[in-house]
């Protein structure tokens, strides 16, 4: 039979043949789930809090005033070296909102979680130590309706001395003053290892050994094996 010419290209002996989709495909990095969940640049944070008032027995109020929640937004600059988060609030709202009362026996105390707005506590990052409102009012006083508490993070060591910022501001409505805006504020390093202790916790709930901390990874993990085959 007469050749045309051609030559054909054979796989040299011994190895399997090459394909394009081989060509493409790139290494497997065994810590892509696990660098989701720590989610280095917040590209995917949610996050929710929610403030109420305590009595001096720690029972949360239950009438109209009481309890106020809101999505938090990161508002600091990516690499910054504090992490800032901030949540508003709708103070001309008549039945949503928080009022701080000028009363030695009532307390204001906050949570902020991750992932979404029913709140959960093993995906809670910082919660507020009570602060008596009538203090508030006193340092409301002197600082143009502003005032400062604390939060902690139980899940960083050291986190009793590691106190975070907490700024409140609030606005006079009908002769009512009303929480508006908090802002907190977590050093860089302490929110990184908080979110490791997160992908620990992730770790752990995958072991079958505990809850909470990145969701549905383990079946994203699974798509993105499927996807590499």
């Amino acid at each position: 039979q007469a050749s045309l010419g051609f030559t054909q290209l054979r796989d040299p002996p011994g190895e399997p043949r090459r394909t394009m989709a081989d060509e493409k495909k790139e290494p497997k990095d065994p810590k892509k789930a696990e660098k989701k969940v720590f989610d280095e640049e917040d590209e995917a944070f949610i996050g929710y809090c929610s403030f109420q008032t305590l009595d001096e027995d720690g029972i949360a109020g239950r009438t109209v005033g009481c309890s106020v929640q809101a999505p938090v937004h990161i508002i600091s600059v990516a690499g910054a070296d504090d992490v800032v988060f901030e949540a508003q609030f709708l103070t001309s709202n008549p039945l949503f909102f928080l009022e701080m009362r000028n009363e030695e026996r009532f307390y204001l105390f906050g949570q902020w979680w991750m992932d979404g707005p029913k709140y959960s506590e093993a995906k809670e990052f910082s919660y507020m130590v009570p602060i008596r409102m009538q203090d508030c009012h006193k340092m409301a006083e002197t600082t143009a309706n502003e005032f400062k508490a604390q939060a902690i993070c139980d899940a960083i060591g050291s986190s009793s001395t590691r106190q975070m910022q907490v700024t409140c501001c609030t606005e006079e409505k009908k002769f009512k003053s009303k929480l508006a805006k908090v802002h907190l504020t977590i050093p860089r390093a302490a929110w990184l290892e908080y979110k490791a202790y997160r992908v620990r916790m992730w770790k752990a709930s995958k072991l079958g050994v505990g809850g909470g901390g990145g969701g549905g990874d383990d079946d994203e993990e699974k798509k993105e094996e499927k996807k590499d085959e």
